[in-house]
């Protein structure tokens, strides 16, 4: 039990190393938080995985969506949902 909770702290270090993180906007304020990861694996059912797998499908689909509109018809940000500045000034956004 040792070794995995040493093998966790060292994948925590380098997750953390390598910047690898997530956003929360709300309240109009960007939080950012570390990936968190746990060595020990969970086992669900079916059920539970086709849910989770759904899931993941909406959320790529609902993402390819919010990048297509950003480099192309840009309504969120003419219907204000989400500032531009937010946007622009984001180190992962690329010039067209």
């Amino acid at each position: 039990m040792d070794s995995l909770i040493n093998k966790q702290k060292k994948i925590n270090e380098l997750l953390k190393r390598y910047g690898v993180k997530f956003g929360i906007y709300k309240n109009n304020t960007f939080h950012e938080q570390l990936f968190p990861f746990d060595c020990i694996p969970r086992i669900i059912t079916k059920e539970e995985f086709d849910d989770l797998n759904d899931g993941l499908i909406q959320r790529v689909k609902a993402l390819n969506l919010f990048l297509y509109d950003i480099y192309h018809d840009k309504n969120i940000i003419k219907d204000n949902v989400i500032p531009s500045e937010f946007i622009y000034s984001g180190s992962g956004y690329l010039l067209p």
